[in-house]
C-alpha cells in the first residue's frame, strides 16, 4: 500500500509545480495529504496519522474559500515557455529527489524506504514550488508540501498525537495567514 502512495506524492508535487489554477491546485494538494497520511502511516497508527489528512484537508477547505472570494482574473496567466521550463524543473527535481532517496540520507535507523523517498521528494518539490511561487498561495502551498515531507520522517522519529496535532496546526495557521493576505490585497486592489 505505501508504493502506490509513494507514487501518488510525486504525481501530485509535480501536478503542483506545473498546474497554475487556483482550485485544482488545491484539489491536488489534498491528494496529496492522503498520500502524506498513508506514508506516515508506516511508522506510527492509521488513526493517528489520520490527523495529517484532516489537518490538511482543513488548510485546504480555508484556503478554497479564500479562493472562491478574489476575483478570476486576479490569477496570473502562464506563458507556454514557463510552463515547460516548469515541467522540466519538475521532472528534474523528482528524478533527483527519488535517486537520494533510495539511501537513507537523514541517518534515520527505522525509516523504510518509501518513507524516506517520500520524505526527500516533498522537501526538494516543496523547495521547487517556493522558488517558482509568484502568489501567496503558491508559496503557502509550496511549505505546506515542504512540511509534509518533514512530518513524514519526523513521525518515526516521535510518533506522539500531540505533535502530529501540533503539526497539523502549523498547516492550518499558514492557511489562515495566506488566506487573510489574499482578502487584504484583494480589498485594497479594489479600493480607489
Amino acid at each position: 500500500m505505501t508504493q502506490p502512495a509513494l507514487w501518488v506524492a510525486a504525481a501530485s508535487s509535480l501536478l503542483l509545480v506545473v498546474v497554475s489554477q487556483r482550485v485544482l491546485r488545491l484539489v491536488v494538494l489534498a491528494i496529496q495529504y492522503a498520500a502524506v497520511a498513508i506514508l506516515s502511516s508506516i511508522a506510527i497508527p492509521g488513526p493517528i496519522a489520520a490527523v495529517k489528512l484532516v489537518g490538511g484537508l482543513i488548510a485546504c477547505g480555508i484556503l478554497g474559500l479564500t479562493s472562491s472570494a478574489l476575483r478570476p482574473d486576479e490569477e496570473p496567466q502562464e506563458r507556454p515557455a514557463r510552463g515547460r521550463f516548469r515541467a522540466v524543473a519538475a521532472v528534474l527535481v523528482l528524478v533527483a529527489a527519488l535517486g537520494i532517496g533510495q539511501t537513507n540520507w537523514m541517518e534515520i535507523p527505522e525509516i523504510s524506504l518509501a518513507a524516506n523517498s517520500g520524505a526527500t521528494l516533498l522537501i526538494a518539490m516543496g523547495l521547487l514550488l517556493i522558488g517558482l511561487a509568484r502568489t501567496p498561495i503558491g508559496v503557502c502551498v509550496g511549505l505546506m508540501t515542504l512540511l509534509s515531507g518533514f512530518e513524514i520522517s519526523y513521525s518515526v522519529i516521535e510518533p506522539s498525537l500531540a505533535v502530529l496535532a501540533l503539526l497539523a496546526s502549523v498547516h492550518i495557521g499558514l492557511a489562515l495567514v495566506v488566506s487573510y493576505l489574499n482578502l487584504l490585497t484583494g480589498l485594497l486592489e479594489v479600493e480607489p
